[in-house]
Parts: structure tokens; C-alpha cells; sequence
């Protein structure tokens, strides 16, 4: 009983700094519908799947309560990794991909994850089963459904089994201290629905629960349609934001009020695509020329937007100016970190991966650099210069990235300064759609 309680004391402990870095890696977190999550039964958590490792830790922190993940079944062969994810309270899950003998093992997974909620301790599976990093929902799972159905088989009669929809937006897929945006949806009573379905079999039910929890992750996020309008809807949801927020009046710049106006403005071009077809895929054909251009030049839809650009870019400019020093310290206190950090990044091909290496990287480097160099300080000098160092050590990779960030917006804003062709282009689209939205 001590080595749990130690076992337990141990994994809250870490939780606050994995919470604390996990917050670091983003500017800017919103969470929304926490107060939906269930208090009376069993809590199966199905977020949708863009970014890898943090879709599930955006879950995790959530709350302080301890979750269990699952996580593919290959990555469990190392024992020493073994050791670490059991602690991190991760579950092997075996893929049609490991080998149809494999498939038989999450059986065994499975009785093991009805007993964790029959403890009332939260789960978490991706039922996309693979990440995706795009504004769209690949087809669900089964798995997900199978756990909830057999949960409520062995103890639906004393506490209800939940389905919780999680749906996850990123200002970006593969920048590093971009934003996030978490809701949460309308749980799935999956005890009420299978006394409401006493005549549907196991596979008749799954395929219901599979659809109505699918609709209602499509509609916790700018879901799009992957097809081949697909970049120009997404350039088009994001061209036509100013008016959007004016027409919705949503004064305040919350990573909501932004999801929202996206939302409106995406079901108003998939509307017009039915009932004015060829009309807006002319449109879209002119989005798709300006979005390819914009991105072959470096010029990122937040100068395209801004309202006072020669402002914001003379306030850049100090900015930049003024933390130029400590930009300058940051560089060389943290480029081991940093170079590290492009280097496992070139060894991925799949850039979703990038993000959770960056955060791992700096998860665990970070602390280690603070320690050796702030004690070698302190003996070379003094106790105070190496706690002086310690202070300003502790933020300079994040203000490393936040200087880059702010040079990468300057210089976009410069080039969308003196780019007219693509200014004409630009009020070209918002006068065609603005025409197209009022037939509408």
C-alpha cells in the first residue's frame, strides 16, 4: 500500500510541471464546457486527433484529476520505456498495422480499462485512431465504443458510463507557442442509450454511438471537408473575419469569438457551394491562387488582416529593438536546447510530430541546463551570480521563441506592405464573397 501511495505521490508531483510546461507551449490556452463533464459515473474521453502527444496531454490538464491513455502497443517494447509510460498511467494499444494476432492482446486492455473507470478514474482514447493535422475528422474507431458498451455491461447497473467529445483547435498545427482551444461537448450517456435501445445488437449500437458522437466532435471544430476546396474554404474563413465578427458582434479577441466567426464563416461557403456551385468555385479558385502566393512569400494571414499595420509594425520594431539583449542571452543560454530541438525536428518527417518533441526537449533539458550551469556560475563566481542567472535563465527559451515569432510577423507585415498586386487581390475576393453573402 505505501509503494502506491508513494507511486501516487510521485505522479502528482510530476503533474504540475508536465501541466506547467504543457501551458508554457502555447501563448495562449482557452478551455470551454468543463462544468459538462459528469460527476456521477464513469468518464471516457474521445478528443479528435491533429497533433499527436499533445492532443492528449490538452485532456490531462484539463483538470487535476489522473487520467489513463492509450498509446500504440510498439513504443511499450523498451522496458525501461515501458516502466515510464506504466507510471504515466499509459496502456498499450495494438494497431491493424501490428499484426492481426497482435489484435487478440487488447482484449486483455480492454477488461483492464473497465476496471479503471469502474474506479471512477477518467479514460482517454483518440477514436480517429492517427492524427491528422487538418481541420477534419477521419473516420471513427470502433474501439472506443466496444470499451464504453462492455463498461456498461459489467457495471452500467450501478453507475452510468460516459462519452465525453473533446474537440481541439490549434492557431497552428506545427508552430511552437501557437494557441489552443479545448471544448467540451455534450457528454454521451451510453447506460441511458442502450436501456433507450433494447433492441439494437452490440454492432448495430456501436454504429449509432459512432455517428452521433462524430457529429458532434464535426461540431466542436472547424470541421472541413478534405477535399480539394478544402485550403481555399480554410483561406477564405480566415479572409473574411473582420466582417464576420462585426456581423456575429463579437467585440472581444478570444480564441472563441475567432473559432466562432471561422464556424459561421465555413457553413456560409459550404452553403453557397450548393446553391450557387459554379459561382463560388470560381471564387474559390481565385482564394486558392491568393493563399498559394501568400504563402510562397512568407506573409502570414495576421498582417493580411491587421487594421493599422504601420502602427503595429513600428511597435514591433521597438519591441524587437528593446529586447534585443536579452534575445541575444537567451540564444546562447539556450542553444544546446535549441539546436537539439531542429535537429530531432529534421529526423521527422511528419511535421505533427514536431510540437511534442519541442515541449519533451524542453521538458526534460531545460531543468538540467538550469542546474549545471547555475551551479557552475555559482563556483566559478559567486552564489549570486548563479542565482542571477537561474532568473534569468528560467524564461529565456520561451522568450527565445516569442522574439522569433514577433521577427517573423515584422517581416511579414513588411512584405505584405509593399505587395499591391496581392492587395488587389485580396479586396478583389472580399468584395465577390461580400456580393455572393447577401444572395445567400
Amino acid at each position: 500500500m505505501k509503494k502506491i501511495q508513494d507511486k501516487n505521490r510521485y505522479y502528482f508531483m510530476l503533474r504540475r510541471y508536465v501541466d506547467s510546461m504543457f501551458k508554457l507551449a502555447y501563448r495562449r490556452v482557452e478551455y470551454y464546457g468543463t462544468e459538462k463533464i459528469p460527476k456521477d459515473g464513469a468518464i471516457i474521453y474521445a478528443p479528435n486527433h491533429t497533433n499527436t502527444l499533445m492532443d492528449a496531454l490538452a485532456v490531462l490538464v484539463i483538470d487535476k484529476e489522473a487520467k489513463v491513455f492509450v498509446a500504440r502497443a510498439d513504443v511499450f517494447k523498451n522496458p525501461v520505456i515501458l516502466k515510464i509510460l506504466t507510471f504515466l498511467k499509459m496502456l498499450p494499444i495494438n494497431r491493424k498495422r501490428d499484426g492481426i494476432a497482435n489484435l487478440s492482446k487488447n482484449e486483455e486492455i480492454t477488461d483492464v480499462v473497465v476496471d479503471v473507470l469502474h474506479d471512477k478514474i477518467p479514460f482517454c482514447i483518440l477514436p480517429e485512431g492517427m492524427h491528422r493535422p487538418k481541420h477534419s475528422l477521419l473516420p471513427l474507431q470502433k474501439g472506443i465504443f466496444r470499451i464504453a458498451l462492455q463498461a456498461n455491461t459489467v457495471f452500467g447497473d450501478k453507475i452510468p458510463v460516459y462519452i465525453v467529445p473533446v474537440g481541439i483547435e490549434y492557431g497552428h498545427f506545427f508552430r511552437y507557442r501557437s494557441s489552443l482551444l479545448l471544448q467540451i461537448g455534450t457528454p454521451i450517456n451510453v447506460t441511458q442509450f442502450v436501456k433507450e435501445h433494447p433492441d439494437k445488437n452490440a454492432p448495430e449500437q456501436i454504429n449509432i454511438l459512432k455517428d452521433d458522437l462524430a457529429e458532434r466532435l464535426k461540431g466542436m471544430i472547424l470541421h472541413i471537408p478534405d477535399d480539394e476546396n478544402y485550403g481555399a474554404i480554410l483561406e477564405l474563413s480566415q479572409i473574411y473575419n473582420k466582417e464576420q465578427r462585426k456581423n456575429l458582434n463579437l467585440k472581444q479577441k478570444s480564441l472563441i469569438n475567432n473559432y466562432r466567426i471561422a464556424k459561421k464563416n465555413i457553413e456560409e461557403v459550404e452553403h453557397s457551394l450548393q446553391s450557387s456551385p459554379q459561382e463560388t468555385q470560381e471564387l474559390l479558385e481565385k482564394v486558392n491562387e491568393f493563399s498559394n502566393k501568400r504563402h510562397k512569400l512568407g506573409i502570414g494571414i495576421v498582417s493580411v488582416l491587421k487594421s493599422h499595420l504601420i502602427f503595429s509594425l513600428i511597435r514591433k520594431a521597438a519591441a524587437l529593438l528593446i529586447g534585443f539583449p536579452y534575445f541575444v542571452f537567451a540564444s546562447i543560454a539556450t542553444a544546446p536546447v535549441t539546436i537539439f530541438s531542429m535537429w530531432m525536428c529534421s529526423k521527422f518527417k511528419d511535421k505533427a510530430f514536431h510540437n511534442t518533441l519541442r515541449y519533451l526537449i524542453s521538458f526534460l533539458l531545460l531543468p538540467i541546463f538550469l542546474l549545471i550551469i547555475g551551479l557552475t556560475f555559482g563556483i566559478i563566481f559567486s552564489w549570486v551570480w548563479g542565482i542571477i542567472f537561474a532568473i534569468l535563465f528560467i524564461p529565456s527559451f520561451f522568450f527565445l521563441h516569442e522574439y522569433l515569432r514577433l521577427l517573423r510577423l515584422s517581416l511579414s507585415d513588411i512584405r505584405w506592405l509593399i505587395n499591391k498586386d496581392l492587395h488587389r487581390k485580396f479586396k478583389e475576393i472580399k468584395n465577390i464573397w461580400g456580393e455572393m453573402r447577401n444572395k445567400i
